[in-house]
């Protein structure tokens, strides 16, 4: 294919005329579209006619980018037509900072007319003859720059690329990549550049869609970047297998660990395809270098030779050792014209005949290029400077994927839960856990393992291009600290005193748990106690009176005759009670980085709401509902604050305002702004206790608690559709903990388990249907990790539809005073993990959390008991006084 220019006055027909000769031969096929060459030509040249005549000036067109026939025909045809192209990544934030920064002329893409004044209007930016194409470099740093390329430096590497790879017309990629990202761009251009054909895909890797798309269209190739071959894995390699006509892999955006490659290569090989592991950089238009496929096995550390038309050479310091590594220097037709930072550098012609790439390299005595670090990803850490990229490349040749972040007091190396499906902290073949992922760690920077902190994540944060982001990296870092008795025998009224601290006989008999001021915490309290004393005990049994209940155990079976129930007997459990329990195991087990598994602190919240619901919302008086909610706000707050009160001044994870529970009004807007401390830890506690400050505040106007009692699903779906607008980003908290941690942004959540309370007694059942919906379709996409969504939408759910389960009684004692304790080992086991869990135990220091945190319960709960006991005595001492 050729492309002809005629200075700056345009393209003459080039691309249509090349693609128009080709005729019938498929160019690009979608699911609902197949194009030849010549129908491709057809709308290539229809759409160059909708931009402005480039006789009246070249323009920036700024195209959003998608793998659809739309993107790809306003691409080419802007390209056509004689304009520079300006790539926008879809529905982001860094979209629209690059149109505000660089303010193209048109916007096109994603649906978008080209405006008939952009015909009127004069260009905006004086724009050099050979500019083509500008990309942004934002991906993993966060810099607003743009690299410039022209035509040439384009094709140049195109039919590089289709050289060593052998593309012929035969051939048909699939997408696999945002094409505003230059490997994906450049899959598509090596492609049509040799007249074969490119399936168009916005599917992952890891749906069936893709794979029966790739499969029905018999795909040759496709390429990935390493979170791809890490989806790969997940669903399996042996769906490479039901592509029979694949050729080859190509592998590039990042280094592949050694052993993955050898891995995946193997995999290739063994049905006659090949991996192809290439290097490059936005700043290079793609490709620079590829390791020969007959090598991907036996060299797997290598990122191999320069593309056709490329030379690689290493520069160093003069005197130094000629084997050391030093700055890998490419130079080819495809480099950069130079870099634009503002308008101005939009008419500056070519500035660079090579590229100094940044990364640390050797060549190797077989001439094959070795990456073994970063320039400028050095950090100072006890004064020493340590290289993170050759840290990572070290661990790499363990077999670990792992990203580091250097603080000033320690190293942070991030890695994934569940590496090789082998527990955090055991060592396997493939890499060390996580004691000896820090000792691989210390080792290779030369740092004492003390200085060496490990942070497992489901998943590192990734540019939309599947890099690992090494700003929110280290946003992720700065934030990795964030983040609740003995009863008396007797019949049910007595217990129910006990534990409300009351008197036995001065209870009203024809008064019910919630009129004596019970609420959820005590309420998990007395469940599997009043299950031992009452065998099929109401669910509702919190609204019964007490004579009731007191009457249903004198007609239960004495507990003689059932000698054996407390061990083989089964007790049913309220799911509350169990969710509660297990969601705190989970929220701890995430900490300590004992189970891999996160997503329950947001279903507390639900809960929360749920409980409210149940215990504190049945009197008819507005005064005493508002009490009865300000009670529970009490519950929950005084111990968070008498606990942060004791601990602030002793340690640096929290800040002033946290005994304030003000962290939503004083704290960071942002991790990175607050690497010292983690304010944000306590976000469950003063998430739900602003949403109870406000309840209260609603309730204590009789008017709403008329509409209340009337509508009882009106005031939770209001908070929901409140909360939702912060969900959806119709109102914008600006990132940050805000998103998913301050009230505002888990209102809805609050606001949907009042409103899973009200459906189960609502009598009906579309409520409960409704709020299944709200947690179906609200839920998934929040957090962008679908297994801590599945255990969202899983807790809410059951919470819906799983009124109790039955347990054995052994399980459900256990789970009662976990459940009970809950509020307390939240606020202490941040406290508890982090010594024991960096020595290398992370099991032991979840064990701590929790025996620390039900002993504090425990003191807790006895001081209450006696403080209760001495009121009365205290008050009548006063009065004789």
């Amino acid at each position: 294919m050729t492309f002809v220019r005629v200075g700056h006055t345009g393209r003459v027909g080039g691309l249509a005329r090349a693609f128009a000769a080709r005729g019938r031969a498929v160019a690009v096929i979608a699911d609902e579209t197949t194009l030849t060459h010549a129908d491709l030509a057809r709308r290539i040249s229809d759409r160059a006619g909708d931009y402005p005549a480039v006789e009246t000036g070249r323009r920036i067109i700024g195209l959003v980018a998608g793998n659809t026939v739309e993107f790809l025909v306003d691409y080419l045809a802007a390209y056509e037509a004689g304009h520079v192209v300006l790539l926008l990544p879809p529905h982001s934030a860094a979209t629209r900072g690059l149109v505000d920064s660089w303010r193209p002329d048109v916007l096109a893409g994603d649906g978008r007319a080209v405006p008939a004044a952009a015909h009127r209007t004069p260009p905006r930016h004086e724009l050099h003859p050979d500019l083509a194409l500008l990309l942004s470099t934002s991906g993993s740093t966060g810099s607003p720059k743009l690299v410039r390329l022209s035509s040439r430096s384009v094709l140049a590497n195109a039919r590089s690329i289709s050289e060593y790879l052998g593309i012929v017309p035969q051939d048909r990629a699939i997408t696999t990549l945002p094409p505003h990202y230059c490997y994906g761009l450049s899959v598509i251009h090596s492609h049509l550049l040799e007249g074969a054909s490119v399936v168009l895909n916005e599917d992952s890797v890891a749906s069936p869609e893709f794979w029966e798309r790739a499969g029905a269209h018999g795909v040759t190739t496709l390429a990935a970047v390493p979170h791809t071959v890490e989806l790969l894995e997940r669903v399996g390699l042996d769906r490479l297998d039901h592509l029979t006509r694949l050729r080859y892999l190509t592998q590039a955006g990042g280094r592949l660990a050694p052993e993955k490659v050898r891995t995946l290569a193997g995999r290739l090989e063994s049905r006659g395809a090949e991996l192809v592991v290439m290097y490059g950089q936005t700043e290079a238009t793609a490709r620079m270098g590829y390791l020969p496929p007959h090598l991907a096995r036996s060299r797997a550390g290598a990122i191999g030779i320069a593309i056709p038309g490329g030379a690689f050479r290493v520069d160093r310091p003069r005197g130094t050792d000629p084997e050391a590594p030093g700055e890998l220097v490419y130079s080819g037709p495809n480099v950069m014209m130079g870099y634009a930072r503002d308008s101005a550098d939009l008419g500056r012609g070519p500035e660079l005949t090579e590229l100094r790439t940044g990364d640390l390299a050797r060549i190797a005595p077989d001439g094959l290029v070795e990456i073994v670090g970063r320039m400028g990803r050095e950090a100072k850490i006890f004064g020493h400077r340590i290289d993170l990229g050759r840290v990572e490349a070290a661990l790499a040749d363990r077999g670990v994927d792992a990203w580091c972040v250097g603080e000033a007091d320690r190293l942070v190396v991030v890695t994934r839960a569940g590496n090789d499906d082998e527990p955090a902290d055991t060592p396997t073949a493939a890499g060390p856990g996580v004691g000896g992922l820090a000792a691989a760690a210390a080792s290779s920077s030369g740092l004492p393992a003390s200085a060496v902190e490990v942070m497992v994540v489901d998943e590192p944060p990734r540019t939309p291009a599947g890099k690992v982001d090494q700003m929110a990296l280290r946003e992720l870092v700065a934030a990795r600290d964030r983040a609740g008795t003995a009863g008396a025998a007797g019949p049910p009224g007595a217990l129910i005193a006990h534990a409300l601290g009351l008197d036995p006989e001065e209870i009203d008999p024809d008064a019910s748990f919630v009129d004596l001021g019970g609420d959820s915490l005590t309420y998990v309290v007395l469940s599997t106690r009043l299950e031992d004393r009452v065998p099929g005990l109401p669910r509702d049994w919190h609204l019964h009176p007490i004579r009731e209940l007191d009457e249903l155990a004198r007609a239960a079976v004495p507990p003689a005759s059932r000698w054996w129930a407390p061990w083989r007997a089964w007790a049913r459990v309220d799911t509350s009670v169990v969710l509660r329990a297990l969601f705190i195991l989970m929220i701890v087990g995430s900490h300590t980085r004992a189970i891999a598994v996160i997503g329950g602190a947001h279903v507390l919240v639900a809960l929360t709401g749920y409980s409210l619901a149940r215990f504190r919302l049945h009197s008819e008086q507005a005064r005493e509902r508002a009490r009865g909610v300000l009670r529970t706000a009490g519950r929950i707050a005084i111990p968070a604050v008498l606990w942060l009160l004791i601990v602030t001044p002793l340690t640096t994870r929290y800040h002033w305002y946290s005994p304030l529970l003000a962290t939503n009004v004083f704290g960071p807007r942002s991790w990175w702004e607050d690497r010292w401390w983690n304010p944000w830890q306590m976000w469950f506690i003063e998430a739900v206790v602003y949403a109870l400050l406000g309840v209260a505040a609603l309730m204590a106007i009789p008017a709403v608690s008329r509409l209340d009692r009337r509508w009882p699903l009106a005031l939770p779906a209001t908070l929901v559709a409140a909360g939702l607008t912060v969900r959806f980003g119709l109102i914008d908290l600006g990132g940050g903990p805000q998103v998913w941690y301050s009230a505002p942004a888990v209102l809805w959540l609050f606001g949907l388990g009042w409103a899973i309370e009200r459906s189960a007694t609502g009598g009906t059942l579309w409520p409960r249907l409704g709020c299944s919906a709200v947690a179906l379709l609200c839920v998934p996409g929040w957090f962008g990790d679908p297994g801590r969504e599945l255990v969202m939408v899983a807790g809410l759910l059951a919470l819906i539809w799983i009124p109790s389960v039955r347990l054995p009684r052994p399980v459900a004692r256990a789970l009662t005073p976990l459940a009970a304790a809950s509020l307390f080992i939240y606020l202490t086991h941040f406290l508890v993990y982090p010594p024991i869990r960096d020595a290398g135990h992370p099991w032991l220091s979840f064990a701590a959390s929790i025996v620390v945190g039900m002993a504090v319960w425990m003191l807790w709960e006895w001081s209450a008991r006696v403080a209760r006991r001495s009121a009365p005595r205290a008050a009548r001492a006063l009065r004789r006084g």
